[in-house]
């Protein structure tokens, strides 16, 4: 099943997540004997423990229910009917034991032509072009950026306060980046935008150290996420206050 035309949105990455699963069982043929958890890991290309096999299959079942809620744009009988293929998906999933052997998965999950698959193909369709793609470097740069803007950070002279309120939306960043398989670009433009709303919120913290390079680094680089996980060009939204404004480098 081919997806590389398909719009850009949250069926096709789930529908792309389990192919890499499907196509992997059999990548070498030895794998019908091996257990889901091989699979499932080896297939999104994370270490085989029980703690990341649990908290891969998490966001799985996130990318399901932001699924979930991108349907309601759908007129209600195509809801209906893409709802009872999520269900199962979920199901299919979260019934599976970690050490059972791929041979015994529920087909729905082991056949790239069951109707889930291609139920899953045609909501993606559907649905239409939902979010930009942000390639590989983009990413890698995405990636670099936070993991520096973070070193500066814990090594600056910033209160503890907006030190630890920087790191922590960092952190959130740096995981929907490393995770964009599951998020896609929506989901880190919302950490961005939640991010930004937080600064507003805690415009205390922030007036106090206005001119401080790590806060003003942290506004560009929110700006810069906009701007790649976004169709059109983003300007920070009128009533939040001339300060933040005024904070991002000149010419940004």
């Amino acid at each position: 099943m081919d997806t590389q035309n398909l719009p850009n949105n949250s069926a096709k990455r789930l529908l792309e997540i389990l192919l890499k699963i499907n196509y992997e069982s059999s990548s070498y043929g030895r794998m019908i004997n091996c257990s889901f958890l091989t699979i499932f890991c080896e297939a999104l290309d994370v270490k085989q423990t029980l703690e990341i096999y649990y908290s891969e299959l998490i966001k799985l079942v996130e990318l399901i229910e932001n699924l979930e809620n991108d349907l309601q744009k759908l007129p209600q009988f195509r809801i209906n009917l893409y709802d009872d293929c999520l269900q199962k998906a979920k199901e299919s999933i979260l019934l599976s034991n970690h050490n059972i052997p791929w041979r015994d998965i529920n087909s729905n999950l082991k056949d790239p032509n069951s109707l889930m698959f291609k139920m899953l193909y045609n909501c993606a369709m559907d649905l239409g072009e939902q979010a930009v793609i942000i390639n590989q470097d983009q990413l890698n740069e995405l990636k670099e950026k936070i993991s520096r803007l973070l070193d500066n950070i814990i090594e600056s002279d910033l209160s503890q306060p907006l030190k630890s309120l920087l790191r922590e939306k960092l952190i959130e960043l740096r995981k929907v980046v490393e995770d964009y398989q599951f998020y896609g670009a929506d989901g880190i433009r919302k950490i961005a935008e939640e991010s930004l709303g937080a600064l507003i919120i805690n415009s205390s913290e922030v007036n106090a150290e206005p001119d401080k390079e790590p806060v003003k680094e942290f506004l560009k680089l929110l700006k810069d996420i906009l701007d790649i996980a976004t169709k059109t060009k983003q300007f920070l939204p009128e009533g939040i206050g001339e300060t933040l404004k005024n904070l991002l480098p000149p010419g940004s």
